[in-house]
């Protein structure tokens, strides 16, 4: 995607993604937040912090908090105050010095990253002190037999990346994360309609996608445990956070 392109994807998306549920659910944040030993003494970098929630979520609990986003768009609906900054570059554009931060927090951003993706694990591990910790989490399919459904239905959404816990795994070990631990965090009664009608999309494209669910086999319907309540369709969704140590 070009850089153009890019910035228009994220304005789009910006308007409304402070709307979406999925992004401040308090047992998703809670998960993430309780993954890693936060402390009052730690710098964080939050890579790909959109409109600052994961920031927002981990300030009271350290000295400062910086959140790295691509999109202006997005950093425009964040809030610059306390000891919380924002700064518009790209993970891979290597600005920080070697082992600066405590914690680098990753919620959500990598299958964006379909270029040069270990590049921007590597900068990651290579901006952590020693000793510090990354917290990484990413939505998977919830079975094997479903991945295929899973990459066609965000293949119509956007271009990203589809991982699997063993992908994310080997991303961060071929890094030289060390003693990864990975939790599993099930959203339940996901509303695909909300995520759909803040998403930015067409209303021609959001419509293919609903009736890619509604539609889909039993084997896809039981794996997201599917439910149809008053024109809406809800969705069981799989998360991973994984921490790894430098």
């Amino acid at each position: 995607m070009s850089d153009m392109k890019q910035e228009q994807f994220w304005k789009i998306r910006s308007d409304k993604y402070n709307n979406l549920k999925w992004v401040h659910e308090r047992a998703y944040i809670k998960a993430f937040k309780s993954a890693v030993d936060f402390s009052n003494n730690n710098l964080v970098l939050d890579v790909g912090t959109g409109t600052g929630v994961i920031a927002h979520a981990i300030a009271p609990l350290v000295k400062e908090v910086i959140g790295l986003d691509i999109s202006q768009d997005m950093l425009d609906h964040s809030n610059w105050k306390d000891n919380k900054y924002f700064i518009k570059r790209d993970i891979r554009d290597s600005i920080f010095c070697d082992k600066v931060f405590d914690k680098v927090t990753a919620r959500m951003v990598f299958h964006h990253i379909t270029e040069k993706t270990q590049e921007a694990m590597d900068e990651c591990y290579r901006i952590l002190k020693i000793g510090g910790k990354m917290v990484l989490s990413e939505g998977v399919p919830p079975a094997p037999e479903v991945k295929e459904d899973y990459k066609r239905i965000f293949k119509l959404k956007e271009k990203r990346l589809t991982f699997t816990e063993e992908d994310l795994v080997s991303l961060m070990k071929n890094s030289g994360f060390k003693n990864i631990r990975i939790f599993v965090h099930i959203m339940k009664n996901f509303s695909v309609c909300d995520w759909l009608n803040n998403s930015g999309l067409p209303k021609d494209k959001q419509n293919k996608i609903y009736k890619m669910h509604v539609n889909g086999s039993e084997i896809f319907k039981k794996a997201y445990n599917m439910k149809n309540v008053n024109g809406d369709c809800l969705i069981d969704t799989k998360n991973l956070i994984l921490v790894g140590e430098k």
